[in-house]
């Protein structure tokens, strides 16, 4: 087996989709323009995307039971439609119906990619397989930002940043033919008692609550500080674009962090360390005026979310081993449903609130995720 040649087909796949995840919030300016919508309705583009995440569980069990890299390769296939059909997309109603695609295919890729990789790597090294593939997210976070920017300004055509995207996809495909399919499971049965009987699992039900409430920072952080930025501070696209770079390296800090320490303190308490820092970044937010001191903590959250969320995950995936894959994508799943909740509340409370009450909310909701993750009865050593 070519280890590295798998980590490097992994690392592309995790990379587009989350590329591709990441340049939203930054082109929101952008998107409201160019589709003729309001700025507060842009994340309704994130709508479909998200709401597909609901099937995604019925995949997990599809990559138990005909193998992991089957499911990988039919998400990408997914991913390059979405891709070609945003390409060309002349309305918002087209975009969000390609972001279907798109959708299906980075919920189902992120709890497949580690649960693939989890069944050739030990539990003891997983932290380094998850760090590794979240430092491929968190260079797609620090990288596209400023290029996406920067395309649309120069082309103002969404085709510069979908096509390529696409063409990575076809490439990944044909790099997953080279590797080894994982073990196939074929007792597990494709209906919901598979799901109903995970849920039994107190400390599997407790981490899918906790996983909502954590998530909803980003997602209402990540999704508004560029708008937020533009209407506050005046702050153009290419800068827009610029900051959310910027903010970026935390991601990076943060996964290669959590790389490298999470298997050697434990992986579950270095989720709880992280998470803590992306609280106290939080609370201040709303009340600066100063673009440098926003930056700088923003950078701070995102390091604190992308290392907790990189050992949280890994930790995870050894909590059901016997049904990895379909409990990987309920963690995604309920990303999903994060998503698509706040997709269709953070424009309400975004105008009645602004950005303040926004992160108010995330701020209650990740006090509230600490208090169920310090609750979590689980000894790793066990695992």
């Amino acid at each position: 087996m070519n280890r590295p040649f798998m980590f490097l087909v992994c690392f592309l796949i995790q990379y587009i989709v989350a590329t591709e995840m990441a340049i939203i919030g930054p082109l929101a300016p952008f998107l409201a323009t160019y589709f003729s919508i309001d700025q507060g309705m842009v994340m309704l583009l994130n709508l479909g995307y998200s709401a597909v995440g609901f099937f995604v569980p019925y995949l997990g069990v599809f990559a138990d039971k005909f193998g992991k890299k089957r499911s990988l390769s039919l998400s990408l296939i997914f991913f390059s439609l979405g891709s070609i059909i945003g390409a060309i997309s002349k309305s918002a109603l087209i975009f969000g119906f390609a972001r279907i695609f798109i959708g299906f295919a980075y919920f189902s890729i992120s709890a497949a990619n580690l649960s693939y990789l989890s069944e050739f790597i030990p539990y003891k090294d997983r932290g380094k397989a998850s760090g590794i593939l979240r430092i491929s997210f968190s260079l797609s976070i620090l990288i596209s930002p400023v290029i996406a920017t920067y395309l649309i300004s120069t082309f103002n055509h969404l085709g510069v940043i979908y096509i390529p995207m696409a063409i990575i996809a076809f490439i990944c495909i044909i790099g997953l033919k080279k590797l080894p399919e994982t073990k196939f499971y074929p007792d597990i049965i494709l209906n919901k008692s598979e799901f109903l009987s995970i849920l039994k699992d107190s400390n599997a039900k407790k981490m899918l609550i906790s996983v909502f409430l954590i998530l909803t920072a980003p997602t209402l952080f990540l999704n508004y500080l560029g708008i937020y930025l533009t209407n506050e501070f005046s702050i153009d696209q290419v800068n827009v674009g610029l900051i959310y770079t910027i903010i970026g390296i935390g991601t990076i800090l943060g996964s290669i962090f959590a790389a490298s320490f999470s298997d050697r303190l434990g992986k579950l308490k270095l989720s709880k360390l992280l998470f803590v820092i992306v609280l106290l970044a939080l609370l201040p937010l709303p009340y600066l005026r100063s673009t440098i001191l926003i930056v700088l903590l923003s950078t701070l959250f995102t390091f604190g979310l992308d290392g907790g969320w990189t050992s949280y995950q890994a930790f995870g995936s050894e909590l059901i081993p016997e049904k990895r894959g379909t409990f990987m994508s309920l963690i995604y799943t309920m990303n999903a449903i994060t998503i698509t909740f706040y997709s269709l509340l953070a424009p309400i409370l975004y105008k009645r609130g602004g950005f303040q009450l926004l992160i108010s909310i995330a701020s209650l909701s990740t006090l509230i995720a600490l208090f169920i993750v310090l609750r979590l009865d689980v000894r790793e050593e066990s695992f």
